[in-house]
């Protein structure tokens, strides 16, 4: 899409404005707050129906419906139009949008289908670019740098994507996490009813079978809830609300003797202290994060492949490297695997307290003892939160003082609560037999067992589930990062060549733009001097140069055939002259058939833009004396002799001689420049339209002169003939303007003109546009420009090539 007209009316500054770019490219100047910027936010209302500079942060409470339109006027009163070129379309076609209806692109029905495609591509913002925007490219961390060209390359599906394939993960590690610590628990409830030491299967099937043989029964031979009972009989004076008071006191005397234990204090003042030392140094933060993350990535290799970034090493290295890199960390592994030994003692201590209080706390319900069960109940909530706290970096809570974890959470009245529980379930209760308790024993683990197995295959199911997950988080990471960075590479292979072309003293510069998890790291090369942050070396007009380079580089990519609009919204403001012009020559260049939409304050880079062939001089406005009344003065004299003529219509040779004086300085100052010519060199470095006109006319003459003297060394004629002609022409504008003794007598230079009459001054005007079409393209109005550099200048030539004089001889 190109843009060939552009009304505005009533919209932000701007009253009413009407410009034709014609498909072209387009240059608005004029100074900061004439309207500039009014005009690209025109732009991007009209193919986004957003204003990019009125959203994000800090832009609450503004809307479009109310900035959008100029202070003065109604919204429906406001409007931007258009006509665009469509590709596929012949003819231009209208559209226009309102902020009366901002999400409604108004056009012809047929012209919606056509359009849709270049829309959606404008609402990533790939249009425009302002010096923010470069800063989002270079500068900015990598997790911004990425959203901000995810946008662009419309990958945001692929982050989405990302985080739900992360977010799935974890949430099937902590379900294999919670499963775990449940299975654990009750291996724990197990272990301590059958008395071994850890979790035994021989030795728990000998309890069980010491336990049948009471009852009459034969050995079982596997551990299981559903033959746990097989072939017994449950002791025929058994009552539902029967309480074994046997197992009741060893209940009790178990906790007792876990709540006595003196360690436990020792223990807990040991873990607050080391992870007070821990998490208050951040050195030993990082070390401890480090250590955690060496001792993962030693977990998962199973292959010599570094588990984080699959780099290979060669066999038995990583391991060592891993190993060393730990022993590194030796301090906070100490204290970091001290931790650990505490963690586990004091939470199996709770554990085991949990086990025989849920026992102790079924028999006070039994024997309907409220206020007791309550407190035991309110005792076993605090174990549990205990249990999951003490996981925490600062393991500091107010309810969970030193002194309550002495006894581990215990409430003050607890021998008071076991004494009355055990009393009156001895008076409720018979003594049980040895059956009896054989039987409760069964019970007991009949229920354990069930629990277990049950935990068991929820343990095993999660962990499944869980590796799948990480399975496929690493796949899709793996493709995803090829992909991405083999399209980084496209891109980051043309910034490189753009921005060689600009900045030729860096011939050896490259640049480094790969995938970083969740964001996009974009490092450069200084001068053979090791590789960078874009800041961290380079200046600030490099770094605005990356930034015009990587958009440009992006902007290619991402729109070809679909908006054909780039705007450069004062995107100069820290790069020097010379490197301008070289960026001139860039978009001249290297983006043909590209239209430039481009605004700036700076004569220079104006001029720079006219001279190299990037603006058609006819296709420029000027801005200025912008009140909130009339929005801007406009002036679409976009050359000089638009302005001229305008002054002497009105009788104002003053003005067209000042006008005359400053352009042609600018021309002839750009003609040197692009000619090569030698200008008599002023300490003061003030130089006027006498120094240049001669020194470009000399090279000028010198350069046709080489050019048929090479052809007429390859003998060839029409060429010569073809050079005859332009020096007869140019050697006739020459005389008229008489410009050789005109411009060695300064006393006759431009001050005089001022005191002629309009009549007068006209042939002056006339022969100086003649003139400047000596310098210029007929077909681009590009100015001529030497290819090469002194003795190695091979040819003079214009942007299209239409103009191209060789001045290499025949060896």
């Amino acid at each position: 899409m190109k843009l060939m007209e552009l009304e505005i009316k009533n919209f932000r500054g701007i009253k009413s404005l009407q410009i034709k770019p014609h498909g072209k490219n387009f240059l608005i100047l004029g100074p900061n707050g004439s309207g500039k910027t009014t005009i690209v936010d025109a732009i991007d209302f009209l193919l986004t129906g957003e204003i990019s500079h009125m959203k994000g942060n800090g832009t609450r409470g503004i809307t479009l419906k109310k900035h959008g339109p100029h202070v003065d006027s109604a919204p429906e009163d406001s409007i931007v139009k258009a006509l665009v070129k469509l590709p596929g379309i012949e003819d231009p076609v209208e559209i226009k949008r309102s902020p009366n209806h901002q999400r409604t692109l108004i056009c012809d029905e047929a012209v919606k289908k056509k359009i849709k495609p270049t829309l959606e591509m404008a609402k990533r913002g790939q249009h425009v670019l302002t010096r923010r925007e470069i800063l989002n490219y270079v500068n900015a961390d990598s997790s911004t740098r990425f959203k901000q060209i995810q946008t662009l390359l419309k990958i945001k599906d692929v982050k989405e994507t990302r985080k739900a394939l992360v977010k799935v993960k974890n949430a099937l590690k902590n379900e294999y996490d919670a499963a775990t610590s449940s299975l654990n628990s009750i291996k724990t409830a197990i272990i301590f009813k059958t008395g071994s030491e850890t979790f035994n299967e021989e030795k728990i099937i000998l309890f069980i079978n010491n336990s049948r043989k009471i009852l009459g029964g034969k050995p079982i031979n596997q551990l299981n809830a559903s033959i746990l009972k097989e072939d017994i009989v449950a002791p025929a004076f058994i009552r539902d609300n029967n309480i074994n008071t046997e197992l009741l006191g060893e209940d009790i005397k178990n906790v007792r003797k876990i709540i006595s234990d003196e360690d436990l204090g020792i223990f807990d003042l040991e873990l607050r202290g080391l992870k007070a030392k821990l998490y208050s140094n951040p050195h030993l933060e990082d070390a401890v994060d480090g250590l955690k993350l060496t001792r993962r990535g030693l977990e998962l290799m199973d292959v010599d492949k570094c588990p984080l970034c699959d780099t290979p090493w060669a066999p038995g290295k990583l391991k060592d490297h891993l190993k060393n890199k730990i022993k590194t960390f030796e301090a906070a592994a100490h204290d970091l695997d001290r931790i650990t030994e505490l963690l586990n003692e004091l939470k199996e201590s709770a554990d085991n307290v949990k086990v025989n209080l849920k026992e102790i706390t079924k028999s006070a319900k039994i024997l309907e003892l409220e206020n007791e069960s309550e407190k035991l109940e309110v005792w076993m909530d605090d174990l549990e939160r205990f249990s999951s706290l003490i996981e925490s970096e600062t393991y500091l809570n107010p309810d969970f003082t030193h002194r309550r974890v002495e006894v581990l959470l215990a409430p003050d009245d607890l021998s008071q609560i076991l004494d009355k529980i055990y009393s009156a379930a001895s008076i409720n209760s018979p003594k049980p037999s040895m059956e009896q308790t054989a039987w409760d024993n069964l019970t007991r683990l009949e229920d354990n067992l069930k629990a277990f197995e049950a935990a068991d295959k929820e343990e095993r199911l999660s962990h499944e589930a869980y590796k799948k997950a990480e399975i496929l988080l690493n796949s899709f990471l793996e493709s995803r990062n090829s992909i991405l960075d083999d399209l980084y590479n496209e891109i980051k292979d043309r910034f490189v060549e753009l921005y060689r072309q600009i900045h030729g003293d860096e011939e050896n510069f490259d640049a480094l733009l790969v995938s970083d998890g969740a964001g996009l790291d974009f490092k450069v090369n200084f001068h053979g001097r090791g590789v960078n942050p874009p800041h961290a070396l380079h200046s600030e007009g490099h770094q605005d140069t990356m930034g015009i380079c990587l958009y440009l580089a992006l902007a290619e990519h991402i729109t070809e055939g679909y908006i054909d609009i780039i705007i450069l919204d004062d995107v100069m403001t820290s790069v020097d002259a010379p490197h301008r012009r070289e960026i001139c020559r860039l978009l001249a260049g290297y983006f043909k058939g590209r239209q430039f939409f481009i605004t700036t304050h700076d004569r220079t880079w104006a001029n720079q833009l006219r001279t190299e062939g990037v603006i058609n001089t006819r296709q420029v406005v000027e801005l200025y004396n912008w009140n909130i009344e009339t929005g801007p003065s406009v002036s679409s004299h976009g050359n000089i002799w638009d302005g001229i003529e305008n002054d002497l219509i009105a009788h104002d040779v003053s003005s067209a001689a000042f006008e005359l004086r400053r352009g042609s300085e600018e021309f002839f100052r750009s003609a040197c420049d692009l000619l090569q010519a030698e200008v008599i060199f002023r300490d003061n470095g003030r130089w006027g339209l006498g120094d240049f006109i001669p020194a470009a006319l000399s090279k000028y003459k010198e350069l046709l002169k080489k050019a048929k003297d090479a052809a007429n060394s390859w003998g060839n004629r029409d060429e010569v003939l073809r050079l005859k002609e332009i020096d007869d022409h140019s050697r006739d504008v020459f005389e008229r303007l008489n410009v050789e003794r005109w411009a060695l007598n300064t006393s006759v230079h431009y001050n005089n003109w001022a005191e002629f009459t309009v009549e007068d001054f006209r042939p002056v005007v006339d022969s100086f546009k003649d003139l400047f079409d000596v310098f210029q393209c007929p077909q681009c109005d590009g100015m001529l420009r030497v290819s090469g550099r002194g003795e190695q200048a091979d040819n003079v030539r214009c942007n299209c090539g239409a103009v191209n004089w060789n001045l290499d001889k025949k060896p």
